[in-house]
């Protein structure tokens, strides 16, 4: 039989519609948060939601054969356990009936807007998750773990330049126990607050820089392998990221290249690939310092070792260029995927010429000057030139 997700209030089970509650009464297993359990007709078996989550698909399908009830809170596809169940289901095996989400009511006690309203989640994911989604004026309404979170979350803000946010915690909300905390994340100081809120952050009162399209230089570790900001702000640029994207980052050196695709594409997904596993855990570490998430990496000899990987939207190389991965990459690439490659040195430039002579595209020299003090006065001190190739793959091209 197909299993049920409903999703419901702090309310709990007398806040659901009575068809909905029919629907609970009438099921041979029901799967919820043991805080509703009280209140669950006596007719179905009752259990807990198993630990680790992984463990529910398990559960369906020892229970495929009987009417199972899985009781959730809120929507259950908004951050919920519905779309990790749909994602192995398929949305046409488990029906979902959603109850308003918390994410709603937060913003009504706030009194935003929730089509201005940035949503989250740091449940079970790091905490630097925020990092990305700062900036003045923003307000976020953000799922926690437990009641540690604010705290851990006010010193992340204070850290990063955003001591000045004004956070409120709204625990149980919808519901009889419903509370709200509210102070300024440098001086945030409430204790004993309750593992099920969420979490309001408004930056309203923030002056902290706003991170930009590409972030500078010094947000990088490197070991002199770092696409320069004026030259990333181009190449990220041309390879255009659109939420849900698909990244290669080709001789990825320090990261930062995907890094700030990832950061400027929600859901988005990019794979960083070098032979260095050196340069592979810098790269790792520059993504969790910038609160990117989405960052895979794989150390691998090229061009043989892109063969397993996802599909790209766009692919970067920055090292390791040959004919023979241009000719690979291209034939990666869907029919508007994009091609943006680097290189400094005569031997790559060559490369990179005979390629736009046989497949078109634009070739590129980028060169940047800053203005450095030479004795009492200022010069121009180049950094040394790039040459960039941008290709687009059009109808008819493999």
């Amino acid at each position: 039989m197909k299993p049920v997700l409903i999703g419901t209030t702090e309310a709990g089970f007398s806040g659901l519609p009575g068809a909905v509650q029919a629907r609970i009464a009438a099921a041979d297993h029901v799967i919820a948060a043991r805080r509703f359990h009280t209140e669950l007709p006596a007719g179905p078996r009752i259990e807990e939601w198993p630990t680790p989550f992984s463990d529910i698909f398990s559960r369906i399908e020892a229970l495929q054969e009987r009417r199972l009830v899985m009781l959730t809170t809120g929507d259950p596809l908004w951050y919920g356990a519905g779309a990790s169940i749909l994602a192995r289901l398929g949305p046409g095996n488990c029906e979902v009936i959603p109850a308003v989400s918390g994410f709603q009511i937060a913003a009504t006690r706030m009194g935003w807007p929730l089509a201005e309203v940035e949503t989250l989640t740091i449940h079970g994911r790091p905490l630097v998750g925020i990092l990305p989604r700062l900036y003045p004026r923003a307000r976020l309404l953000v799922l926690t773990s437990d009641g540690n979170a604010p705290g851990q979350v006010a010193e992340l803000l204070t850290k990063a330049g955003f001591g000045a946010a004004s956070m409120s915690v709204l625990a149980h909300i919808g519901g009889d126990e419903e509370t709200r905390h509210d102070g300024l994340a440098a001086s945030w100081a409430h204790q004993d607050i309750s593992d099920f809120h969420i979490l309001a952050v408004d930056c309203a009162g923030c002056h902290a820089a706003a991170p930009g399209i590409v972030l500078p230089d010094a947000a990088f570790e490197n070991s002199g392998k770092l696409t320069k900001r004026d030259v990333r702000a181009d190449a990220v640029a041309k390879l255009a990221p659109f939420p849900g994207a698909t990244l290669w980052d080709i001789g990825c050196g320090s990261g930062a290249i995907a890094i700030d695709f990832l950061r400027n594409a929600p859901r988005s997904n990019a794979h960083a690939i070098d032979r260095d596993p050196a340069q592979l855990e810098m790269a790792k570490r520059n993504a969790a310092a910038c609160g990117v998430l989405h960052l895979q990496l794989h150390q691998a000899e090229l061009p043989d070792g892109l063969g397993e990987l996802p599909q790209p939207d766009a692919i970067f190389i920055g090292g390791g260029l040959s004919e023979a991965l241009v000719t690979q990459c291209q034939a990666a690439l869907p029919v508007g995927g994009i091609l943006v490659a680097h290189c400094v040195t005569i031997e790559s430039e060559a490369i990179l010429t005979v390629q736009w002579q046989k497949t078109g595209g634009d070739l590129i020299r980028l060169a940047v000057h800053h203005a450095d003090p030479i004795g009492g006065f200022h010069g121009w001190r180049p950094l040394m030139p790039v040459t960039q190739w941008y290709w687009v793959k059009q109808q008819g091209r493999r």
